[in-house]
C-alpha cells in the first residue's frame, strides 16, 4: 500500500501508485504521454514520474469510451 504524497515518486512506486509495469511507465514518458525521466540527481539514474500526471492519464482512460461503446451509441441513435 502507497501512502505517499510526493509528487514525483521513484518508479517501483510508479508502479505500484499506477498500477501500471515498469516498461509500460517508461514508454508512455517517452512517448510524453505522462511526465517521467532519468532522475538527474541520481547516480544510478533511476527513473521518477509525476504522480499528478500518472492521475490524468489514468483518468483520461475512465472517462473515455471504447469503441464498442461508440459504435453502439451511433447505432441506437
Amino acid at each position: 500500500m502507497i501512502l505517499t504524497a510526493a509528487r514525483w515518486i521513484k518508479l517501483n512506486e510508479a508502479t505500484q501508485y499506477g498500477s501500471i509495469g515498469k516498461s509500460r511507465l517508461i514508454q508512455l514518458a517517452l512517448e510524453g504521454i505522462i511526465k517521467g525521466a532519468p532522475d538527474p540527481d541520481s547516480k544510478r539514474h533511476d527513473w521518477i514520474f509525476d504522480r499528478q500526471s500518472i492521475d490524468s492519464y489514468r483518468e483520461a482512460q475512465m472517462s473515455s469510451i471504447s469503441a464498442k461503446e461508440k459504435a453502439l451509441e451511433i447505432m441506437r441513435s
